[in-house]
């Protein structure tokens, strides 16, 4: 049976070849056998959109990637209670320097939003020297990104600061507290990144005009992916190897990574091994569109608020000019009322004296 190529998903990339250390083709047919096969993935891969039902054949057949940061395949990749080392080798280098994960902390105290599907992960760890490291990789970075930061940040200091108060008691020193570290990782990245389109590593420092040194406690990290992937990179450092990872599905980026860096062509074979798990790749391809059209109504969603608060202002500042206005109007009729009465008074006068000198 012949096969049309159509307009494909946004999960796959458009190349047609991938490494030749990654190629465990199948023929067209085997790959539907597969399908059709099993009655529960045949009837989810049916539901499917013609372009996606495509996308997910060519996947199969060896003819395309995958992008790994759609949350249910990135879970199953990367989860950091089952591969900490990952994880772990992930932070050392964007921090670079040498870091053991101790455990993996639960996310407790606030949540600054109910939006979590905008998340592809929200990990906070604790590191051998008591450091706490918030991870998160976001589809679309949120608003008011360092604004937000902080809150968690903060969040975070509090929770450590009550802890070692409970733990300590009198003996507690400020000097056990230990720094919190923020990375946001970004897919798409908001506006106030793009105004630097050759910077793909931002770094938070603390200091004093004066000089003064003095701990800082509280420190962010962000990486625009976007901007990342759209700049040239002629040599690749590991840094650079994870952000291709996480943030591309270029067959040529594949390449040149697992060509410098082998190890992670375990990653990749365990997304290629999806090719033979028809059921399971179907289910979490399904959820991944799910969730990126969720994604979509939430960012929606969040730019009309956004519309609507600036439209607001904008009305706001209107309606104080034009009473700014108004006023002014109101203040030149009081003066000329003012002067049309002086000028009754001196006109009754002059009556007055014309009658007297009569």
């Amino acid at each position: 049976m012949p096969y049309v190529q159509s307009n494909s998903s946004a999960i796959f990339t458009h190349e047609n070849f991938l490494p030749k250390e990654l190629l465990q083709p199948q023929m067209y047919h085997e790959v539907m056998e597969s399908i059709t096969g099993d009655a529960e993935a045949h009837n989810a891969f049916q539901k499917l959109a013609p372009d996606a039902q495509e996308a997910l054949i060519q996947f199969c057949m060896g003819n395309r990637g995958l992008k790994i940061t759609y949350d249910p395949f990135f879970q199953k990749l990367f989860n950091p209670e089952f591969h900490p080392d990952r994880l772990a080798r992930l932070i050392s280098t964007v921090l670079n320097q040498p870091v053991t994960i101790r455990r993996i902390l639960p996310r407790e105290g606030i949540r600054l939003s109910d939006n979590a599907s905008l998340m592809i992960m929200d990990v906070l760890v604790e590191l051998s020297d008591g450091s706490l490291v918030n991870v998160e990789i976001q589809r679309h970075g949120y608003y008011f990104p360092l604004e937000r930061s902080f809150c968690y940040g903060a969040d975070l200091l509090v929770r450590q600061y009550a802890h070692l108060r409970d733990e300590l008691g009198k003996d507690f020193s400020y000097k056990r507290m230990r720094p919190v570290c923020v990375i946001v990782l970004m897919e798409n990245s908001p506006s106030e990144f793009h105004a630097y389109p050759d910077i793909f590593l931002h770094r938070s420092h603390f200091g004093f005009d004066s000089g003064l040194a003095l701990n800082n406690l509280l420190n962010f990290i962000y990486i625009p992916l976007d901007i990342f992937c759209q700049m040239p990179h002629n040599d690749i450092g590991e840094l650079e190897a994870w952000l291709y990872f996480l943030g591309s599905d270029n067959p040529l980026h594949i390449q040149r990574i697992i060509e410098k860096y082998p190890f992670f062509k375990e990653y990749y074979q365990e997304i290629i091994n999806f090719r033979y798990q028809p059921k399971e790749l179907i289910t979490m391809f399904s959820e991944a569109l799910a969730i990126m059209d969720k994604n979509t109504i939430n960012l929606m969603i969040d730019d009309m608020k956004m519309q609507v608060q600036e439209l607001n202002e904008i009305i706001m500042e209107k309606d104080s000019a034009l009473a700014e206005k108004d006023n002014a109007l109101a203040e030149k009729d009081n003066t000329l009322a003012e002067k049309d009465n002086i000028i009754a008074e001196m006109a009754a006068q002059i009556a007055r004296l014309e009658a007297e000198k009569k």
